[in-house]
């Protein structure tokens, strides 16, 4: 009974991204044992008990024939018995089994059509993670590539000292605070495949995600600090009470005072969203404004020019930054953005309607493309064709 309640423990540890290293390693040994099996299924239907229930496209044994593949990909050798009573939501049962399979360091499992060949593989192989990367355009024209800088300071224009940290933010100071330096514009871009940290001028951070920039000002004088955003940035704001932070998109205005908070504007995407975690934000657009409270989230509707007020996943819509794809009732169009984003990819679909197609999963965003690939195929019961940096998603 002991080692039952330290399997539950670690389960709950883990999944909710407490465990140790320590913690971690132990779960890990326990599940390959086959010793939790019966336990392991009772606690995955526990954990997603509450989740909005979606319609499976496979029926009941489709869904566990899946599932005992994925079980048995993290322990070949184990008898898996799956219980025959009421059916659990396909992404969430094998999602959960996938996870600690891959985590494992095992391979993936094969299901049906859903076969990943030696070439697919060694093709996906060769599409890397993103990393920290990112370019530097100041006021004159001048383009420094961020992942090439060496670490240290080095002097900007009108006085502004540039610093790269060991872990590779930016930090900005200008060395003459009182004195008529001019404001200058500065804008930092984020290519596919890329993400970047930076402190801005008044201490105010910035995480930018892949294929985002950030305009802004080089000394902020005025009544306002503000900056111009396309793409996806987790601000923690610097606190001043007499000069709010204002965050323009090209649809939307995020207007602050100090407070944590993330913003997804990309261009390419139907809708803004505007998270809070802490503080308080007011967003404004031609259609409305609305004031958020930690954990609420404005969507703007960029086609109707709607803008309404929900409840936020934080979980989901920081995994980016915490180094994680977690995708939860998500449909196929945006989970394969966020894949050709981070990957540098193009991904083409092929009688495929992306936007019918709800997934859900975790991996980190640290593995190489075929990590997720092999996540998102069977679940979403398609077919993957890798050609050079060329995905295309079939039936």
């Amino acid at each position: 009974m002991m080692h039952k309640d330290r399997f539950s423990y670690l389960f709950k540890q883990y999944f909710q991204k407490k465990a140790s290293p320590a913690e971690r390693s132990e779960f890990m040994r326990m599940v390959h044992s086959a010793k939790y099996d019966q336990e392991l299924e009772v606690l995955m239907d526990e954990y997603y008990e509450n989740f909005q229930q979606q319609q499976s496209p496979f029926s009941a044994i489709e869904e566990n024939r899946m599932l005992k593949a994925v079980l048995k990909a993290g322990n070949p050798t184990a008898n898996v018995k799956l219980p025959a009573g009421r059916r659990m939501k396909l992404w969430a049962r094998i999602s959960i089994a996938a996870t600690i399979a891959l985590c494992m360091g095992t391979g993936f499992f094969t299901y049906r059509s859903y076969t990943y060949h030696k070439d697919q593989e060694l093709a996906a192989s060769m599409i890397r993670p993103g990393s920290n990367k990112a370019r530097l355009v100041l006021s004159n024209g001048e383009v420094i590539l961020l992942d090439t800088l060496k670490n240290g300071t080095q002097s900007l224009e009108a006085g502004i000292q540039l610093t790269k940290t060991k872990n590779g933010q930016l930090v900005y100071k200008i060395s003459d605070q009182h004195s008529d330096r001019p404001s200058l514009i500065h804008t930092i871009e984020t290519p596919k495949g890329g993400m970047y940290q930076l402190q801005l001028p008044d201490g105010t951070e910035v995480w930018l995600n892949a294929a985002s920039s950030l305009k802004y000002s080089s000394v902020f004088k005025d009544k306002k600090r503000e900056v111009t955003l396309s793409g996806e940035a987790y601000f923690e704001v610097a606190h001043r009470a007499n000069q709010p932070f204002l965050v323009h998109t090209q649809d939307q205005v995020v207007e602050v005072l100090g407070t944590h908070f993330n913003i997804s504007a990309y261009p390419d995407e139907e809708k803004q969203v505007t998270t809070l975690l802490q503080g308080s934000v007011k967003t404004s657009s031609k259609a409305a404004a609305v004031m958020l409270k930690p954990g609420q989230q404005s969507i703007l509707n960029i086609k109707k020019e709607q803008l309404k007020l929900a409840e936020a996943d934080i979980e989901s819509v920081m995994a980016w930054k915490n180094g994680d794809f977690i995708f939860k009732d998500e449909d196929l169009a945006s989970v394969m953005k966020k894949v050709e984003r981070w990957y540098d990819v193009e991904v083409v679909f092929q009688d495929v309607d992306p936007s019918k197609i709800k997934l859900g999963g975790w991996v980190s965003r640290t593995k190489n493309i075929s990590a997720v690939l092999k996540i998102i195929e069977p679940i979403a019961g398609i077919k993957i064709k890798i050609e050079g940096r060329r995905i295309t998603v079939m039936k």
